[in-house]
């Protein structure tokens, strides 16, 4: 995906502990876990969703798209450059919780940030890809072991948003679309965005703009998500919604979104 840039993700389903969770109303999709909006237009008549909506254990999976740039004020205060964890930690955990009511599952999901030669070395080893654009990739082992987040180090304020954005793809299974698992991200990053502007995390309140640019499969997920939201529903309750794949981009008759 390419956040604040671009990105890739090399996308199994995550050690996330999903169902643990989901029994305490967190990130699990089951109709009983929380009020769902009514995204029922987008499933009925659906053959899509008569099958499993979650792709088996991948070892790869296609790039995706994410600027955090296009989330960010274009006039806004300058932000320090983080090139390690450690730097960021607690704020990356106090959007966490503040979004989720949970504590960040440090033991299901790893973040790593790299300095610019050492993510790109990483990043051409494992994808192949050459592009300076990108800004982070995961590895997504849903129910395999740990996922694994891989940040360019960046200024504290895009780097929080391409993180959220990778942690929205590795809280759940990929899904089998590509356009929908990147709504399922946009969606969490969209919550978590709100969050951290809403609680002033870090000072980053002046600093994040929600009005996204045009851009490609982006877009047309962004889009997507926005319409869901039009439902009077949240964007984490969307998120939940996309991640058990209840609603669909291809599950509507007419794709209108980009």
């Amino acid at each position: 995906m390419a956040y604040a840039s671009t990105r890739g993700y090399a996308l199994t389903p995550s050690s996330y502990a999903f169902q643990a969770y989901a029994e305490k109303q967190g990130y699990a999709s089951f109709a009983n876990n929380y009020n769902q909006p009514p995204f029922q237009s987008y499933t009925q008549n659906s053959s899509y969703y008569k099958r499993n909506t979650q792709r088996p254990y991948l070892i790869r999976e296609h790039s995706h798209d994410f600027a955090a740039s296009d989330f960010l004020a274009t006039s806004r205060p300058e932000t320090p450059i983080i090139s390690r964890i450690g730097e960021v930690k607690p704020v990356v955990e106090e959007a966490f919780e503040k979004l989720t009511g949970q504590k960040f599952p440090h033991d299901d999901i790893k973040i790593v940030i790299l300095n610019n030669a050492d993510f790109h070395d990483l990043h051409k080893r494992e994808t192949g890809s050459t592009s300076q654009g990108v800004m982070g990739f995961s590895y997504n082992k849903y129910g395999r072991g740990t996922s694994e987040i891989y940040i360019k180090e960046d200024n504290l304020d895009a780097l929080l948003l391409t993180i959220g954005h990778e942690i929205g793809h590795v809280l759940s299974p990929t899904l089998f679309n590509a356009q929908d698992e990147e709504a399922k991200a946009h969606a969490f990053s969209l919550a978590w965005m709100e969050t951290i502007r809403d609680n002033n995390i870090a000072g980053l309140e002046p600093n994040i703009s929600l009005n996204p640019a045009k851009n490609g499969l982006h877009d047309v997920a962004w889009n997507f998500v926005q319409h869901l939201l039009k439902t009077g529903a949240s964007a984490h309750d969307i998120f939940k919604t996309l991640s058990r794949g209840l609603a669909s981009i291809i599950a509507s008759e007419e794709n209108h979104y980009g």
